[in-house]
């Protein structure tokens, strides 16, 4: 998900690489004992510190941005699930699908941003038959 969002969103290659790397960020952050979906899962300390290094304007800066951004891709994707995540308080989460980890639906989700992605990084789009 996290390199579809980007590729979306118009990274390059290297930078959907990075953001693939930083999807697994909020859940890594957890191994020093913070609950599942808690405050590692809440998206406002990530996009300020995404908004902070893409303001400084410099290719390092950008690189880990688009290394951070790849937590937010996974904090949207949770977004979704019967999980959910805290959105507007650390400790009240919100849920906006209901999508279960490992289910059809997930997989059904995931292929169409996949393809979606691909279809934009190589410039493809459906064009209607008309006509007929």
């Amino acid at each position: 998900m996290a390199a579809s969002g980007a590729i979306l969103c118009g990274a390059s290659p290297v930078e959907a690489g990075l953001a693939v790397l930083g999807g697994t960020l909020p859940d890594r952050v957890e191994a020093v004992g913070l609950p599942h979906r808690g405050v590692s899962h809440w998206p406002w300390p990530w996009a300020l510190a995404i908004w902070s290094l893409w303001s400084q304007q410099t290719p390092w800066g950008t690189l880990a941005g688009w290394w951070l951004t790849g937590a937010l891709f996974h904090i949207g994707a949770d977004l979704f699930t019967v999980g959910g995540v805290p959105l507007l308080l650390p400790n009240w989460r919100w849920r906006l699908g209901v999508i279960h980890n490992g289910s059809y639906g997930e997989y059904i989700t995931v292929a169409f941003f996949i393809l979606a992605a691909v279809m934009r990084y190589f410039h493809l789009q459906i064009v209607p038959v008309s006509g007929v």
